[in-house]
Parts: C-alpha cells; sequence; structure tokens
C-alpha cells in the first residue's frame, strides 16, 4: 500500500513540476532559510499558500494574522467539535480575519474542499503517517508546509514532502520544544516575525495577567493524571511538556517524584496503579474522556489522597477541547484554554487550607 501510495505521489509532485510547480518559484529566488531536524526549508520570499499539518501549528500560523489555505483534523477534534473539525479559538480567530470554516465534506476527496471561496478555510482531515496524505498535500498546491507540531513527521515522510514545497519542522520533537520558539521560526518563515512576536508577547501577558490575579497559586504542588492504557497510567513527568508549560507559567510547581517517573517515547510518565499513592499533593488535575473520572474512582489509593477527600481534585474533560488547547500550546489555544481552566485550579488550591 505505502509503496503505491509513493508511486503515486512521485507522479503527482513530476505533474506539479511539469506545469511550474508553486507560484513562488520565481526567477529572482528570494528565499528565508530556515534549519530543522531532517534539513533546511528555503522558503520563498512572501510565501501565500500556507499548509499546516498539525492543528498546534495552524494556530501558530493564524496567530500571526495568516489564513491556512486548509485546517488540518482528525476524527478526535471532529467528534469533540460536533463535525466542525476546528477547534473554537481557531474559529473565533479566523472569524476575526474575516474568514469562516468550512466542516467537511461528507462525501471526502480534495476536489470538494478546493471549490472553497476566498473567505472560507475547509478543513481536511490528515491522520496517520503523512506519507498516507501525501497525493491530498499536492493538490492543495502549497508554498510552503508547517509541521512543527506534526508527531508523525519522520524524515521520509520529510524528503517526500519536501518534494512539493519547502517544509518547517521542529528541530528535535514535535511539541517538545517551547511554543514561543515554534511561532517564532514559522514568523521567520514566513516573514512574519513581528507579528509572531507580537502574538507570543501577547498570550504571555495573558497568563502573567492570570498568574497575577491568582496570588494562591505561588508555590501549590501539583500532579496531573492524563489517562489509561491497558491498566497503565499515563501521568506528566515534566513541567516543559504539555499542561505542565501552562501550571508553571501560573505558579503552580510539578511535584519531584513525578519528574522522576520513566517516560515513554513521547515523554509521558507510566506508572502502574500500584503506585497510585504517590500522587497525593496539594491539588490533583485528571484528564477523562467526558470530564468524569471513574477510571480513577474505582482505585480505593485515588479515594484515600488526602487532596481527593479534600475535593482538591481538577477534572477536565477530554472533548471540550481544553486538554488540546492546553497539551498543545499556542499564542491562540493558551489564552482560551487557561480562560476555562483558573476558575476550577483556583476552587482546588481553596480547600487545601
Amino acid at each position: 500500500m505505502k509503496r503505491a501510495l509513493s508511486a503515486a505521489f512521485v507522479a503527482l509532485a513530476l505533474l506539479l513540476t511539469a506545469c511550474g510547480g508553486n507560484s513562488l518559484d520565481t526567477a529572482e529566488g528570494e528565499t528565508v532559510t530556515v534549519t530543522g531536524k531532517f534539513g533546511e526549508a528555503q522558503v520563498p520570499l512572501g510565501a501565500e499558500r500556507v499548509l499546516p499539518l498539525s492543528p498546534q501549528d495552524a494556530d501558530m500560523v493564524i496567530s500571526m494574522g495568516v489564513a491556512p489555505i486548509a485546517l488540518p483534523t482528525d476524527t478526535n477534534i471532529l467528534v469533540s467539535t460536533n463535525g466542525v473539525g476546528a477547534w473554537p479559538w481557531q474559529v473565533d480567530a479566523l472569524a476575526g480575519m474575516g474568514y469562516q470554516v468550512l466542516p467537511p465534506n461528507p462525501g471526502g476527496g480534495v476536489d470538494a474542499l478546493l471549490s472553497a471561496g476566498d473567505k472560507e478555510i475547509p478543513t481536511l482531515l490528515f491522520e496517520g503517517d503523512p506519507q498516507s496524505y501525501v497525493e491530498q498535500i499536492v493538490a492543495l498546491d502549497p508554498d510552503v508546509i508547517v509541521a512543527t507540531g506534526q508527531w508523525s513527521l519522520n524524515e521520509r515522510a520529510y524528503e517526500q514532502l519536501s518534494s512539493i514545497a519547502p517544509v518547517v519542522h521542529f528541530d528535535e520533537q514535535a511539541n517538545v520544544e517551547p511554543w514561543q520558539d515554534s511561532t517564532r521560526k514559522i514568523g521567520k518563515a514566513l516573514g512574519r516575525e513581528d507579528e509572531a512576536q507580537a502574538a507570543v508577547g501577547s498570550a504571555e501577558a495573558d497568563l502573567a495577567a492570570v498568574r497575577a490575579a491568582h496570588p494562591e497559586f505561588e508555590g501549590v504542588n501539583f500532579n496531573a493524571v492524563i489517562g489509561d492504557l491497558n491498566g497503565q497510567l499515563y501521568i506528566l513527568a515534566g513541567e516543559d511538556r504539555g499542561i505542565g508549560m501552562l501550571m508553571n507559567d501560573l505558579g503552580f510547581q510539578l511535584t519531584d517524584w513525578a519528574q522522576t517517573v520513566p517516560t515513554d517515547a513521547d515523554g509521558r510518565g507510566v506508572i502502574s496503579y500500584e503506585y497510585v499513592a504517590q500522587l497525593d499533593t496539594d491539588i490533583a488535575v485528571v484528564i477523562s474522556p467526558a470530564g468524569d473520572i471513574d477510571y480513577m474512582r474505582d482505585n480505593e489509593q485515588w479515594r484515600n489522597l488526602s487532596a481527593v477527600q479534600r475535593g482538591s481534585v481538577v477534572s477536565i474533560a477530554r472533548n471540550s477541547g481544553v486538554p488540546n488547547a492546553l497539551g498543545f500550546p499556542s499564542p491562540i489555544s493558551l489564552p482560551w484554554g487557561a480562560d476555562r481552566i483558573t476558575n476550577a485550579l483556583s476552587t482546588a488550591v481553596s480547600r487545601t487550607s
């Protein structure tokens, strides 16, 4: 199957090259160079057709006033947004720029999506390995591809995508580098460094204002349960990842114990249920499918935690979008997510005394 897709990609890429390639491949050849793990991207100066490959990348592009040619989505986002395929903070930001998001066409196919008007942005279902949707990307004819938050980008996919358009991507791993750095990198590639810095500064100011308004957060210890997988728990194991970045920005401190837990390839802490008692701390954050925490409630050690007995637990529904807003941070998702979790955090902290 992959060989067939690769062959189809090569044919399409050759056809695109024969037709002249991207519109910004000008004789002047002026480009902006940005580096990444798999190579350099020579982005045409003034690139306009920008295609992000992850929702986080879309956020960053939008934050600097650029409307992407399509919004990447997946099944989880479709379910959580009642079929819209775009997170609320994306829809709000694009509406402020005069754009409207079109839900995916039930009939599928790039042709239907490409029929959108100048002020409409289609959502595009991207799931799995980037190699599986190269044909869709070729058909969209991007000037630049943005993939700083694309988890499944590997060297082979990078080489294929680079044959279509320059690929702006991560230095080490997706969603590991500070969101501020990724935003600035994208801003440089798009010739919008000032706009990128302004977006970063605005989001940081919003978070600083929340911290200033809630001095009770300062120095409060927390642990976060991310989810269950086959009888093991995923927990937050670093303040520089996922929701830990926001919690740290607001003044909270991840427990020392959590930061010693072995992690998987994506940096998530993995523990068995026999270690649940170790999660006890000032407050606990739990992410669950719909806001319930049944997978924790049935555990006796969990019920006996002092944080649980005090009611110092913040439950976040995965389908609310908040875990995505905070776990895949951007200049437009962080303020949106912080606004929806602050009151619950304040209530949990008030019960620690």
